[in-house]
């Protein structure tokens, strides 16, 4: 695929001299697949990033820079198209994070400089004097005619070629937000110029290579996921949308599982009480080391679902990946004893509902998310 140039390509620049590719900020798309031989660790797709890029020689995640009418996720799309020719259709965004920010001014390129252009062409002509700047009345700096010879010993002002490059003098703050985002399967890639290579890495492997720093920094921080055994308080997730779910409840349940079975496996957001840190901007030298976070992955991989159904949704048929759990009473009461069976197992137990009744009852290192997390 052809890469569109758009207005974003420029460097921001801090005072220190560092300095980061795109003039609006820049993102990458985070994306995961499920691993047929593995249910529990997904697979990520990551970029051997070409020699001649910034940090190359390095793996990362296909990205770059936004541009002005972008917001994230659009610009994390179409750079994944640009390098890895995934369409955006076949992918579906789950979240966004900001994991790099850094304050500085924008140097940029403003594009095909007419000026410049007539400048370079008019040096290339032979039968034209290079070396001096007339002025508007068409003589040179001596007051000859650009045609006479200039008198001996006099100074001639040099020509100044129009810069490529320009400086704004407004500080800006550039972030790097890193799109989360599920596949389907390990989708096909054709790398462009800018990578040495496109992997699709076990999760738990993704460490092992040499990263960009950047990358293994927010890798560590918190990008990274772990295996999910996710509870569904179905009568819940069903209650919260309006859409006549109770002229047939059973019907509704049906349907219900089977969108959000459609998605599965996928990442799920973990709430910011699991511990994901906030991204800071740069420390002074004085400033103490972070410690690590409380808990390091900010998302989950849904490797097994379960959905708690009573009443008439018992009659519910859903022959996807949930396996349902018709409870025979209360459901409130078997998604607590569902939830404190499973709790202490190999995967962190996340319970969707909103009700604050149930979540008080749940085992302490249960989880708890609204239905707005699932349903998007």
């Amino acid at each position: 695929m052809t890469a569109s140039e758009g207005d974003g390509n420029g460097w921001v620049v801090s005072a220190g001299g560092d300095r980061r590719w795109g003039r609006f900020g820049a993102a990458g798309l985070l994306l995961r697949a499920a691993d047929p031989t593995d249910p529990d660790t997904p697979l990520v797709l990551l970029q051997h990033r070409a020699v001649w890029t910034a940090s190359g020689d390095t793996w990362a995640l296909p990205g770059g820079a936004r541009d002005s009418y972008e917001d994230a996720p659009r610009a994390a799309l179409r750079e994944t198209e640009e390098e890895a020719e995934i369409r955006p259709a076949d992918v579906v965004v789950r979240a966004e994070v900001v994991t790099s920010r850094m304050p500085g001014t924008v140097w940029h390129r403003p594009g095909l400089d007419m000026r410049h252009a007539a400048e370079m062409l008019r040096r290339l002509r032979p039968d034209q004097r290079h070396d001096e700047e007339l002025d508007e009345s068409g003589t040179d700096s001596t007051g000859a005619g650009a045609g006479a010879d200039a008198a001996a010993g006099a100074v001639r002002r040099p020509r100044v070629l129009p810069p490529l490059v320009q400086e704004s003098p407004d500080s800006v703050e550039w972030t790097y937000t890193t799109v989360i985002a599920d596949a389907p399967h390990a989708l096909e890639t054709v790398p462009n110029n800018e990578s040495l290579e496109l992997r699709w890495v076990p999760e738990t492997r993704v460490a092992d290579l040499p990263l960009m720093p950047a990358f293994a920094q927010a890798w560590a921080n918190g990008l990274r996921s772990e295996p999910v055994e996710l509870v569904v308080d179905v009568a819940n997730v069903l209650g919260s949308r309006p859409d006549g779910w109770w002229r047939d409840r059973a019907g509704a349940t049906g349907r219900l599982l089977d969108e959000l079975g459609a998605g599965m496996p996928r990442t799920l957001e973990l709430p910011a009480s699991a511990g994901r840190p906030t991204p800071a901007g740069p420390r002074s030298a004085t400033s103490p080391p972070a410690g690590p976070p409380a808990h390091a992955a900010a998302f989950g991989w849904v490797a097994r679902a379960h959905a708690v159904i009573e009443g008439a949704a018992r009659a519910a048929e859903h022959s996807g990946p949930f396996v349902v759990h018709r409870a025979p009473g209360s459901g409130d009461d078997a998604i607590v004893d569902l939830a404190t069976e499973v709790d202490g197992g190999p995967r962190r137990v996340v319970v969707v509902t909103a009700d604050r009744g149930l979540r008080d009852r749940l085992p302490g290192n249960v989880l708890v998310v609204g239905p707005r997390t699932l349903l998007g």
